[in-house]
């Protein structure tokens, strides 16, 4: 399995700070707390990050597959590169000693990066690592989503494979007592090896998880990409939907209070599921979060890989106070959109200016999408207030939302604009125009049929060298989908001018609908010269 075929392994990284993380870190959030989201730090120049971990001490380490290393980024938000890994890492964990370690997902292997910055390729692995966990005694296990089984690699650097799993494992943890744990995507279960080596399958789960997480009394927990929710397995192996999430789950982990969290790579956001199984959107993150941790204070982080930074999510006090960290930018307002021209599959969005915001500043663009597809963007830059969303299926309802970009921060999405439908090509068109003449005029008729409400205008024009002469010019307000008679009348001195030559008009009628961006259909009319 290559890295071209496993593209959707960007959004699949369990992310997993080893045993303790997992089954001990963060504290409680007070009942009534709503929480605070900015920017921790970038990973830059590391690039493409898809895995976090948090040692003891708070500082953030991130495994950057863009640029084959491992950034450090201390608690006050300071970034270095920490050193170099195998090729492609995909997740990443710490141990007690600040040891970090790698899934190198195109090399097989698993780079161990000492606190002062030394690395070494610690031992080869299955196919195509794309987890990583760390057990009490030190030992390394990956999900090898390639060859569908679990290494297992000892702190001496002894690698064997500890046992088989489902199809494309993605996500890995282990328990207290040493049993390994894998989400696979891509048989959408959850499969258990003892420290033995005995393997089977524990449970099913929602679609195509990705992410993967224990609990202190062993109930599994997966985040499910295909289905955006999230499965709990208990350790019987009873399987059940906790709750839903935001869109694409890629990652997930769980407080000492039972809280899940989920990083949801497509809506740029972190879930939070009570154990009672209450879903709620805790914030809003970077763009593309694809990995998720908590420390011990109840912080939570999210390695985001389209702008390569850190998102840091903190929860208020008891006291209803927030905790000293910059307020996240305000979401802009709904923008408004306007159809295309027919049969373009186009949409003009057009967005208002965003509040500056004190710790990002001025938002140097915008980021529409289409609520309906989110492949469908574009991006208003600075001083422009507009852009044109294209490939648009016609005779389709579409909304749209906007993101402001400042810096290295992308808000939340705003409410989305009105419903607008792209029209098909043959939902404007205009009839042959017919002149008619008289000793004093000539009489241009045409009818225009139109999809909606708007304004229909015709003219006619002459040319002379580079002289162009309007004839005549008619209007009509159209009070919805019809055909309208538009009638162009050319007075005396066009007539006039037919009596000495024959003439070519250019005749021209647009269809402005209402709120939306004008199209035009164009034609010829040749009079013969009449005394």
């Amino acid at each position: 399995m290559n890295l071209t075929v496993n593209s959707s392994l960007r959004r699949s990284v369990a992310v997993l700070v080893g045993v303790s993380a997992v089954l001990f870190c963060a504290a409680v959030f007070a009942s009534s707390a709503e929480a605070i989201s900015g920017v921790l730090g970038s990973t830059l120049p590391g690039t493409d990050p898809r895995g976090i971990a948090i040692d003891s001490a708070g500082n953030i380490y991130t495994a950057n597959s863009g640029s084959n290393d491992v950034s450090k980024i201390t608690p006050d938000g300071t970034s270095t590169i920490l050193g170099a890994t195998g090729t492609t890492p995909l997740a990443i964990a710490v141990d007690s000693a600040g040891n970090v370690y790698t899934a190198n997902f195109s090399s097989n292997n698993v780079s161990k990066i000492t606190p002062g910055g030394t690395s070494t390729i610690l031992a080869a692995t299955g196919t195509n690592p794309a987890g990583i966990t760390i057990d009490s005694a030190g030992n390394i296990y990956t999900a090898n989503s390639g060859s569908n089984d679990v290494s297992k690699i000892t702190p001496g650097g002894t690698s064997t494979i500890l046992g088989t799993t489902g199809t494309t494992p993605i996500g890995i943890a282990v328990d207290s007592a040493g049993n390994v744990y894998t989400a696979n995507q891509g048989s959408s279960n959850v499969s258990k090896i003892t420290p033995g080596g005995t393997s089977t399958t524990l449970g099913t789960t929602g679609t195509a998880p990705y992410g993967i997480a224990v609990d202190s009394a062993g109930n599994i927990y997966t985040a499910n990409g295909g289905s955006s929710n999230v499965s709990k397995i208990t350790p019987g192996g009873t399987s059940t939907i906790l709750g839903t999430t935001g869109t694409n789950p890629s990652a997930i982990t769980i407080d000492s209070a039972g809280n899940v969290y989920t990083a949801n790579d497509l809506s740029f956001n972190v879930s939070k599921i009570t154990p009672g199984g209450t879903s709620t959107i805790l914030a809003a993150t970077g763009i593309n979060p694809l990995a998720i941790a908590v420390d011990s204070a109840g912080n939570i982080y999210t390695a985001n890989w389209n702008p390569d930074n850190v998102s840091k999510i903190t929860p208020t006090v008891t006291n209803g106070l927030p905790d000293i960290f910059p307020a996240p930018p305000e979401r802009p307002s709904a923008p408004t959109a306007a159809v295309g021209i027919p049969g373009s599959g186009t949409v003009t969005v057009t967005v208002a200016v965003n509040p500056i915001s004190a710790a990002f500043g001025t938002p140097s663009s915008y980021t529409i999408t289409a609520t309906q597809d989110a492949s469908k963007q574009c991006v208003v830059t600075s001083p422009t207030t507009s852009c044109s969303v294209s490939g648009l299926t016609v005779a389709t309802a579409y909304t749209f939302t906007a993101r402001a970009n400042l810096n290295s921060w992308q808000t939340a999405a705003s409410a989305p604009s009105a419903a607008v439908t792209p029209m098909p090509s043959n939902v404007f068109t205009v009839t042959k125009a017919k002149a008619k003449l008289t000793g004093a005029s000539i009489v241009l008729t045409t009818r225009a049929k139109v999809p909606g409400a708007g304004k229909i205008v015709q003219t006619a024009t002459t040319k002379q060298g580079a002289k162009v002469t309007t004839r005549c010019r008619a209007a009509k307000t159209a009070a919805g989908a019809a055909t309208y008679t538009l009638t162009c009348k050319i007075g005396k001195a066009g007539r006039a001018a037919l009596r000495k030559a024959k003439m070519t008009l250019t005749v021209t009628t647009t269809f402005t609908p209402t709120g939306g961006v004008t199209a035009a259909k164009m034609q010829t009319v040749k009079l013969a010269r009449r005394r």
